[in-house]
């Protein structure tokens, strides 16, 4: 499949022919706008992989693209590796905290909520220590693709990737996220002075907020806010729950709904897996969801939805169905108790059922646009404004169901919880923010040489907080590597999809007048039109920039 593919993406006969179509806007055949547009992006991403230059310079674009995915990989499977320390390093009064193997402290995450201020400091201090066996893949992977931007005619490779996104080029992706941060200040200067003061409730000689202390501070005040934790509301939420109000929802918004299907062993891989149909009202078959949704010893996959099969238009009329793979971590069940969600995982699975949604109900003609084959910008509104519908309490009402007595949740009750854990938004899309500056400085049009200067200075000129020396956060944002150049996109989905959800579902989440209309003018139509497009058509006018930064600003006043 990897030479088939190379193949055609070299295939400079093919690459001529649709340059003189695209050019010449007609064909052999009638085209229409559907038509011009899915030729275009194949252009772009002919020309992005250079089959326009001379054979000398596309042999060394191979030989980049390869460099690029062998660092690439490399870097992101050492993200997640643990620090090991000697143990001294570490005060005895706090080593119980630590796993040891004897002679080190292992160290393998942030430790960010504990409640103990010294174990947070030193599981940050120890967990991002600079590392060369971590920097180098890095630099390799951003010093390949600026190169390689280069080479095939673009000034970085923000720009490459960009130029059939949202917003269309590294200008102004640059100026969203400017724009955002001058905006922002005040609200995020706000959230960091409330957390000063609850830091000085538990110790009164606290004069300054570190990084490490902005998850447990957060989460202590959500807690507070809503007069509970919010994982005592886990026994409400079994996953067989959430599912069947997910199915429940579509059906009142989209007309369609779940069915479990019957699977051979060859069509499954695990024996927790399952298979799902999504159905239309006359009981059609829209496309299949295979769930992998538990923990296993042999499963290294990240919580994802990724395709198996493109829907798309066959030539007889009828439509090839998508399929789809929902696959996620989440704990088993054990002991005759099921798989107990607490806010976060509801939110996951629906973020992640939202691109699934997105390939089920897509009818593109073209199975290169099916679905969330689109830019990355665009793919992840479906899924963000599904987080809208996971954290409004007239929807998590309706699915709740205790896992014993099969009792539900007030609104009421669920409301103080969903209000409690907006809190702080100002402060999480600021440090959104300076990641997504991170990315586009290391993807810029200067080449990146000091990556711990370069973050070390924007931390310093975007983060609420002071950047701690001797640390190398860059070396753990995973995020570089699949979304090199596009981190910014969540923030943008986010903006993007809360417009969507004030116009269309705000009032009324179950509505199916607004899901006809999400569905038709953006949903339907995959990446099968330009994705502002489609925004627009939805929104029923053209947002600009200053737009998509006032709504997240409006969500930080919530």
């Amino acid at each position: 499949m990897n030479d088939l593919v190379e193949n055609l993406n070299t295939n400079r006969p093919l690459y001529m022919a649709l340059k003189k179509v695209v050019d010449a806007g007609q064909d052999v055949k009638p085209m229409d706008d559907i038509d011009r547009y899915v030729a275009r992006l194949f252009l772009v991403d002919f020309e992005a992989a250079g089959i326009h230059l001379e054979e000398r310079k596309r042999k060394e674009v191979v030989k980049l693209n390869a460099k690029v995915l062998a660092a690439g990989m490399t870097f992101s499977r050492r993200c997640y590796e643990p620090h090991y320390v000697d143990a001294g390093m570490i005060p005895d009064a706090i080593k119980p905290y630590f796993h040891s193997d004897g002679k080190h402290i292992v160290i393998g995450n942030l430790m960010s909520d504990a409640p103990n201020e010294a174990v947070r400091e030193a599981a940050y201090r120890v967990f991002l220590m600079p590392d060369q066996h971590q920097l180098e893949p890095l630099q390799e992977m951003l010093t390949n693709r600026f190169h390689l931007a280069k080479l095939v005619g673009f000034s970085s490779h923000s720009d490459r990737i960009s130029r059939e996104s949202v917003l269309g080029s590294a200008g102004k992706i640059e100026q969203f996220l400017e724009t955002l941060s001058h905006n922002l200040r005040p609200h995020w200067e706000s959230n960091k002075k409330e957390l000063l003061d609850l830091k000085r409730q538990e110790n009164p000689r606290a004069t300054s907020l570190y990084p490490w202390d902005t998850t447990y501070l957060m989460t202590l005040a959500r807690s507070r806010d809503a007069d509970t934790e919010a994982s005592q509301y886990m026994s409400y939420f079994p996953l067989g729950a959430c599912m069947d109000g997910l199915s429940r929802l579509f059906e009142s918004i989209y007309d369609v709904h779940f069915v479990i299907e019957d699977a051979s062993d060859e069509d499954l891989w695990a024996a927790d897996v399952y298979k799902l149909s999504v159905r239309s009202a006359e009981d059609e078959v829209l496309g299949l969801i295979y769930c992998d949704l538990y923990q296993r010893p042999d499963k290294s996959s990240p919580d994802c939805h990724f395709s198996i099969q493109g829907g798309r238009r066959l030539p007889d009329g009828s439509y090839q169905i998508p399929k789809v793979v929902l696959s996620l971590n989440y704990e088993p069940p054990q002991s005759g108790v099921p798989c107990l969600m607490n806010f976060d995982q509801i939110d996951n699975l629906f973020h992640e059922m939202g691109h699934a949604m997105h390939s089920m109900l897509g009818r593109t003609r073209y199975q290169h646009v099916t679905g969330t084959r689109t830019s990355t910008d665009f793919a992840e509104i479906p899924s963000t404004i599904m987080e809208y519908f996971s954290s409004d309490p007239r929807v998590l009402s309706q699915i709740s169901r205790h896992y014993a007595s099969g009792e539900a949740l007030p609104e009421s009750l669920l409301g103080k919880v969903c209000a409690a854990r907006r809190k702080f938004s100002a402060l999480d899309f600021q440090l959104q923010t300076l990641y997504a500056v991170t990315d586009q400085r290391f993807h810029g049009s200067v080449e990146p040489k000091d990556l711990l200067k370069i973050f070390a200075d924007l931390h310093d000129e975007y983060a609420p907080f002071k950047y701690v020396p001797n640390t190398a956060w860059p070396t753990r944002f995973g995020h570089l590597f699949p979304y090199g150049g596009r981190y910014y996109s969540y923030l943008l989905a986010r903006a993007v999809a809360s417009d969507i959800w004030g116009k269309l579902f705000k009032a009324d989440p179950f509505s199916r007048e607004a899901g006809r209309k999400f569905r038709d003018h953006l949903l339907s139509h995959g990446g099968g039109r330009p994705p502002l497009e489609l925004i627009s058509n939805t929104l029923e006018h053209t947002p600009t920039v200053n737009e998509f930064v006032e709504a997240l600003i409006d969500q930080t006043k919530v």
